[in-house]
């Protein structure tokens, strides 16, 4: 059984991307195609995601097909780095560290993650507003 076969409209999920977020809309399972779209999420800020039945995003592309969100009850916190930074990097280091592949960014959910695995708009919208404090080198 895949992790999203039995999908409900009104349950709350988690998306390690964007946060909790609730289902508001679910595919019938006699409407659903293998590797499409079948449920999508809405987050804080209006935000809406659609899902694959193994919960993968909308935004993913190329080889970056994974798993980004959950159900509240699966989520363990414990093995993901929310700690908040000190100080922020500069312009000159994020272009540094994001051309060596070694940046990070801190979601909306509050977890970090490497500038390749969120969706681009998030690390654009960043740079564009000049909240290099959300940006830190990889540990």
């Amino acid at each position: 059984m895949r992790y999203f076969s039995n999908v409900k409209q009104g349950e709350k999920v988690f998306s390690i991307i964007y946060g909790k977020g609730i289902v508001i809309f679910s595919l019938p399972k006699e409407h659903r195609l293998d590797g499409f779209f079948i449920f999508a999420v809405k987050y804080s800020k209006k935000i809406t995601v659609y899902y694959t039945v193994d919960g993968f995003p909308n935004w993913s592309s190329g080889n970056s097909f994974y798993q980004t969100v959950f159900y509240k009850k699966d989520i363990n916190f414990d093995d993901m780095d929310m700690q908040n930074i000190d100080n922020s990097l500069s312009e000159k280091k994020i272009v540094k560290y994001k051309d060596q592949g070694m940046l990070e960014i801190q979601c909306p959910s509050g977890i970090w993650r490497n500038i390749d695995d969120v969706p681009e708009r998030l690390v654009d919208k960043a740079l564009q507003k000049s909240k290099f404090y959300l940006f830190r080198k990889s540990l």
